[in-house]
């Protein structure tokens, strides 16, 4: 008969349970390369995602930053055109008339370009408040 020597441990009857161990050992340590190599690159495919994610988190908030002054811009141009489209129907005569009126446009003119949407909409409210206490009075 002929003998073959290998690396595989030899078993006997009272050994089994640690020859087992060392043999779990053995294969282990002949894997342990391969599922390191294959868990480094995972890791790295993992800490690249992040990076990604966190890159993509902040572009997107910057955009939505963008998106939010461009929809606060549009609400306030409305809101000035709205509030010039009501300047223009006010009589000409009722301003003349009416001091406190034309105080109230011409300041109204001159600042509109830095109000806030809520200041033009007070401002609004005082002109038109105004126009028709004078209509009335008429």
């Amino acid at each position: 008969m002929k003998i073959t020597e290998t690396d595989i441990i030899d078993v006997t009857e009272e050994n089994v349970d640690k020859r087992k161990v060392e043999l779990a050992d053995v294969i282990v340590s002949k894997f342990e390369p391969l599922f390191r190599d294959m868990y480094d690159k995972k890791e790295e495919v993992i800490k690249s995602s992040d990076s990604d994610l966190e890159r993509n988190k902040q572009k997107i908030s910057k955009e939505k930053d963008e998106i939010k002054s461009l929809l606060n811009d549009y609400e306030r141009r409305k809101k000035l055109k709205k509030a010039l489209d009501i300047v223009s129907k006010v009589d000409p005569v009722k301003l003349e008339y009416n001091r406190s009126l034309k105080n109230e446009t011409v300041v109204f003119l001159r600042v509109m370009e830095k109000l806030s949407p809520e200041k033009i909409s007070s401002y609004l409210q005082d002109i038109t408040k105004i126009s028709n206490k004078t209509i009335s009075k008429g």
